[in-house]
């Protein structure tokens, strides 16, 4: 067994555990054979062949994708597909695969399909709080983009679920990671809410930023690339 450290989007981990068979690189690459990395090669996210697993069953199988700073990656599939399972396993949430990734996560930033907020704390508290892991001075500068702003005070038990979504992508990519991993993220949002989200990807893709996103909506955004994971399901079980 090999034993890794692992950061994801704002919080420290605990070593975890990967099987030999598997073969993830958080390090960068840095062994690339006397070549030096160059700082787009380190903002890179990379893929080659992975398969993931449910319960020793191949969600999906032989998956590959390349992603350098300006690109985005769209993931569409059916329910029961591998969509978050994908993304887990991209931020080291689920050691069950094959294959090789590199991606970058000291520079990454995750949200999943949850919100991950605190329901007894503020807007406030919790979008301190998200800042003060990453020790970065206190903005609100999404809450205000994403028109939450005025409920600073309000705690987030009292709020709309487009709201709680809100004030956990404001949260999230408020921390200036230059790539971005959303599981789901426009859900709950209302049209003004999904124009804006996609807004902020556009611009954020434009500053050399790199998106990742699953979502069962027609792309707002505009994806430089394509992955229906229904095209690498497999449906036999392991030996």
């Amino acid at each position: 067994m090999n034993q890794k450290y692992m950061s994801i989007g704002n919080l420290k981990l605990l070593p975890i555990l990967f099987h030999t068979r598997q073969r993830i690189d958080f390090r960068h690459m840095a062994e690339i054979e006397e070549t030096k990395t160059s700082e787009v090669d380190l903002l890179s996210v990379s893929v080659k062949n992975l398969t993931c697993y449910r319960n020793d069953f191949p969600v999906f199988s032989d998956v590959s994708f390349q992603l350098h700073p300006g690109e985005q990656l769209f993931i569409i599939g059916s329910n029961g597909s591998g969509k978050t399972t994908l993304l887990k396993t991209l931020m080291g949430l689920s050691s069950k695969f094959e294959g090789d990734i590199h991606i970058p996560p000291h520079e990454t930033a995750y949200l999943g399909h949850l919100n991950g907020l605190k329901p007894e704390l503020t807007v406030g508290d919790n979008h301190r709080f998200w800042l003060k892991l990453e020790n970065l001075p206190i903005s609100h500068n999404l809450l205000e983009y994403f028109e939450v702003d005025d409920l600073a005070e309000t705690p987030v038990r009292l709020l709309s679920e487009g709201q709680k979504r809100k004030v956990a992508l404001a949260g999230a990519l408020e921390t200036g990671k230059r790539i971005w991993v959303l599981d789901e993220p426009f859900n709950g949002l209302d049209q003004k809410g999904q124009d804006l989200l996609a807004e902020l990807i556009q611009r954020h893709c434009e500053k050399m930023g790199i998106v990742v996103l699953t979502s069962h909506l027609e792309p707002i955004s505009s994806p430089t690339q394509y992955l229906a994971l229904d095209e690498y399901r497999s449906l036999k079980p392991v030996n």
